[in-house]
């Protein structure tokens, strides 16, 4: 079973063809090795070494992959396209041209955080003061209710990291 960067396991599932069988069959991969190339290539490339198994005939296949070191600039663009998911935005457009990444982002001109806890107050006692109304309608919304969810990024360790926090803040 393969392991991650902080020791935990996961599993990959499959549909490959599989050698023994001759046709394509579920499989699943029971080791993930990385490593070096023999000669160090340009662009910078790992070998990523799987071992798969058969779900039908138990036949063992070992699969090599050169893989290709993400550059500078994939990274920027995968941190850049994450921000719609990490902070309230009203709008967001990225566009690239040879040496140029634009971004433009349209941010509110109100807390959505305090917007958020009068909506969470709203729940949480059933009342709101008209001033706590007011805030919430100038920020486009008729009622509490309308209030969007905080945007809950596709990463699952982000996910879990902010969920350790929350559990360690005190509320209230």
């Amino acid at each position: 079973m393969p392991f991650s960067e902080n020791g935990k396991h996961y599993s990959l599932h499959a549909k490959r063809p599989c050698s023994r069988c001759l046709q394509v069959t579920d499989q699943t991969a029971v080791s993930c090795q990385y490593g070096a190339p023999e000669v160090p290539r340009v662009p910078p490339v790992y070998l990523k070494q799987l071992e798969w198994i058969c779900d039908w005939c138990d036949n063992r296949e070992q699969e090599t992959k050169e893989v290709l070191e993400p550059t500078d600039k994939t990274l920027i663009v995968k941190r850049l396209l994450s921000i719609p998911e990490d902070y309230d935005v009203l709008g967001f457009t990225l566009s690239s041209e040879p040496n140029v990444i634009s971004i433009r982002i349209r941010l509110p001109d109100f807390d959505m955080g305090e917007v958020r806890a009068i909506q969470y107050k709203e729940q949480e006692t059933g009342f709101i003061t008209a001033d706590e109304l007011i805030k919430v309608q100038r920020a486009g919304y008729k009622r509490p209710m309308d209030v969007p969810p905080k945007p809950q990024p596709s990463d699952r360790a982000t996910q879990r990291q902010r969920a350790r926090q929350k559990a360690f803040t005190r509320s209230g």
